[in-house]
């Protein structure tokens, strides 16, 4: 799980893609099948973007559980996504996004399930490659 406590500051701009996630901070989750997968974080329309990302060396589907609470200024919320997803091999692939008021404080859940394993995906992402 990821918490981040209130920021202070600019967060960089988010763009698409593989783009978006070499833009990031933090740390990827690795197995010992190289399947790679975290939290890519960015700015959108003045808000932070938060996107579960998963990056494997051969084509991967799965089942994905992408869960966040924030609060803030502008009071709380609680998002949770999850279903079913389809990667293409060594395709940085975002499979979750949510946009909540930039400066919030937030817990992160995000876990994908494939090949009979879960991964704990709640890390930062600094690249997927």
């Amino acid at each position: 799980m990821i918490t981040k406590s209130l920021r202070t500051g600019t967060i960089a701009l988010m763009g698409l893609g593989i783009a978006a996630i070499a833009a990031t901070s933090g740390m990827a989750h690795s197995t010992a099948d190289s399947i790679q997968c975290g939290i890519a974080e960015g700015s959108e329309r003045g808000m932070l973007a938060l996107e579960g990302t998963i990056l494997s060396p051969v084509a991967l589907s799965g089942e994905y559980r992408f869960s966040i609470r924030s609060s803030g200024n502008g009071g709380s919320s609680n998002i949770s996504q999850g279903g079913y997803f389809t990667v293409a091999a060594n395709q940085a692939t975002p499979i979750g996004k949510v946009l909540i008021n930039a400066g919030s404080a937030y817990a992160i859940d995000f876990d994908v399930t494939a090949n009979g394993k879960k991964l704990d995906c709640s890390q930062d992402v600094a690249s997927l490659r």
